[in-house]
């Protein structure tokens, strides 16, 4: 009995010490996606959905609706930058949006097999972006 309780403790302790590698004092604007992965990862089912959107700057404006959603990063750093992100349709959402400028204007509506695992880095400033996907 004796020793079951130790290795139940000794189990219990282990878990607690490694089950967070980056600790809440630790964590900045640069690593805060590292540790919501961390924290997500073993939670995560295909059923579920994650949505994971961050401003930096000033006057910046973040809109998302998704009928269909899986996975949506969207990160805007700098000033008056707007994302508009609309998935009307079945086909789930599975992307990563960074934008770094300012005065960038980013409006995509629908997902479908093309814009699967779409992944789009913007480093300007003044740019406009449409992208349709139906």
């Amino acid at each position: 009995m004796k020793t079951l309780l130790t290795t139940f403790f000794t189990v219990l302790l282990a878990s607690l010490f490694t089950a967070q590698s980056i600790s809440y004092n630790e964590i900045t604007s640069d690593n805060i996606l590292e540790f919501y992965r961390q924290q997500q990862g073993s939670q995560m089912m295909s059923s579920q959905s994650a949505d994971i959107i961050m401003q930096h700057g000033d006057s910046n404006l973040a809109i998302a609706s998704d009928a269909s959603p899986q996975y949506l990063e969207l990160i805007q750093s700098g000033n008056y930058n707007t994302t508009l992100y609309n998935n009307q349709n079945n086909y789930p959402t599975n992307a990563q949006i960074h934008v770094r400028g300012s005065g960038n204007y980013i409006d995509i509506t629908g997902s479908n097999s093309i814009s699967d695992g779409m992944k789009i880095n913007i480093n300007a400033n003044d740019m406009t972006i449409f992208m349709r996907n139906y």
